[in-house]
């Protein structure tokens, strides 16, 4: 079966279940309970449910049909841009996809579901049938904080059901045996939605707090072990702004309109570095393809950010000097540290990096 119809599939499921729990419970539960009459108490029960079931839609359709972002076949990385860029560790050469023949920007991994490079991706995301990459990433976010919200509200409103049930008088109507198969079914399905989706979501929440993307939160990891294990000393995430700018970064400016649909600002082709995160950045490494990025088509497992606004030029001797972030697509190992600050001294009071 191709990664297309898989793919197809997985939405389907994934608005049926959607679908199911949010109207199955109106229709079955709530409406009856009610006495299948509309009433001002039941308009202000289901409206506000009902509006953020819609924004739910709304943040999923955008993020399953929102391209990702894919990297112009013209571009090419400015060495004398005051924005930073990766290069290869054993050449100094940019980094360069040869399965999509261009070259890579910064944060950019190839997605071999998508049989492309993405901009600043995150992860591909079966549910969406689509990478979760630079454009469609707030989207993404908002439709996790939807589906948290809506599930929370779902539940809220089936259990006001039940404990009045448990609470019969001769004023309130018994639950048939419809009712509370529904009532079941509906438990069944919004409580392990809400628990996985929960998990997922604060993670993500995080990830938007620090600016790291999914595959860069792994390498974070990777790179706290290290710390720990001694092998290198600790280091600066460098695309960290603090968390209020990070914030806006992904869902605006105005915080009034943070969970409305917004375009993603930037072109997704370079991204600012933060101040005392030194001049290069790097990690060696070895090994496997990474299952989620998949072969980026580089031939050296080095890779090097390089915060361009500091004085050094982009290259030493043809290749990078310093250390420090891996970026995606193998394990970490025979690592060392050299971290440079702004004027070309010793880094090492640098933070960590987790």
């Amino acid at each position: 079966m191709s990664g297309r119809v898989c793919g197809r599939i997985w939405v389907g499921f994934t608005s049926a279940l959607i679908a199911f729990i949010a109207y199955s419970s109106q229709i079955f539960i709530i409406w009856p309970w009610y006495g299948n009459v509309f009433s001002i108490e039941l308009l202000a029960l289901l409206v506000p449910f009902n509006f953020l079931v819609g924004m739910l839609w709304w943040n999923y359709y955008l993020t399953m049909m929102t391209p990702p972002g894919n990297v112009p076949k013209d571009w090419k990385p400015d060495t004398n841009s005051g924005e930073g860029y990766e290069v290869k560790r054993l050449t100094g050469a940019a980094r360069y996809c040869r399965t999509c023949d261009r070259y890579k920007p910064p944060r950019t991994h190839h997605c071999k579901e998508c049989k492309q490079c993405v901009l600043r991706m995150d992860h591909h995301c079966p549910w969406v049938n689509n990478c979760v990459g630079h454009y469609n990433y707030g989207y993404f976010i908002r439709f996790l904080f939807y589906v948290d919200v809506s599930c929370a509200y779902h539940l809220i409103m089936v259990t006001r059901r039940v404990l009045e049930a448990s609470r019969a008088t001769v004023y309130t109507r018994d639950p048939t045996t419809k009712d509370v198969l529904f009532i079941v079914f509906n438990y069944s399905a919004c409580v392990p939605v809400l628990l996985i989706v929960g998990v997922f979501s604060i993670y993500h929440f995080y990830c938007v707090c620090i600016n790291a993307t999914t595959i860069e939160g792994w390498e974070k990891d990777k790179v706290a072990t290290l710390i720990r294990r001694g092998k290198i000393r600790e280091i600066k995430f460098p695309y960290n702004l603090g968390t209020p700018t990070n914030i806006r970064t992904v869902l605006g400016d105005n915080p009034l309109f943070w969970c409305w649909p917004q375009r993603m600002r930037g072109s997704g082709l370079r991204f600012p570095v933060a101040e005392g995160t030194g001049k290069w950045i790097e990690f060696h490494r070895h090994g496997h393809q990474d299952s989620q990025s998949g072969n980026d088509g580089d031939d050296e497992r080095w890779s090097n950010v390089r915060a361009g606004h500091y004085d050094a030029p982009p290259y030493a001797g043809g290749a990078p000097v310093g250390n420090g972030h891996s970026h995606g697509h193998g394990r970490l190992g025979d690592d060392s540290l050299d971290m440079r600050g702004r004027k070309g001294r010793s880094d090492e009071e640098s933070g960590s990096m987790v």
